[in-house]
C-alpha cells in the first residue's frame, strides 16, 4: 500500500502513516478516511455544519503543520 497517496475523503488530509488513517468498526485500517475524521466504523462528527467542517480542518492543518 502506498500510503503517500492516500487523502481523507472527508477533510483531505495527507495520510503517510498508519495511525493516520481512521479504523473500522472491527479496528481494521479504514484507507477511505483519517483518524479525524473516521473512528471505529463512525465519522467522529456525525452531522456537523459547513462551517464547523471548516473550523475543523483549519485546526488540522494547523496542528499538524500543513501548508497549502
Amino acid at each position: 500500500m502506498n500510503t503517500a497517496k492516500n487523502i481523507c475523503h472527508s477533510c483531505h488530509m495527507p495520510m503517510f502513516h498508519l495511525y493516520d488513517f481512521g479504523t473500522n468498526i472491527d479496528g481494521s485500517i479504514n484507507t477511505e478516511y483519517c483518524h479525524e475524521c473516521y473512528h471505529k466504523g463512525i465519522f467522529v462528527e456525525h452531522g456537523i455544519s459547513l462551517e464547523e467542517k471548516i473550523e475543523k480542518g483549519i485546526d488540522i492543518t494547523r496542528r499538524t503543520g500543513m501548508t497549502a
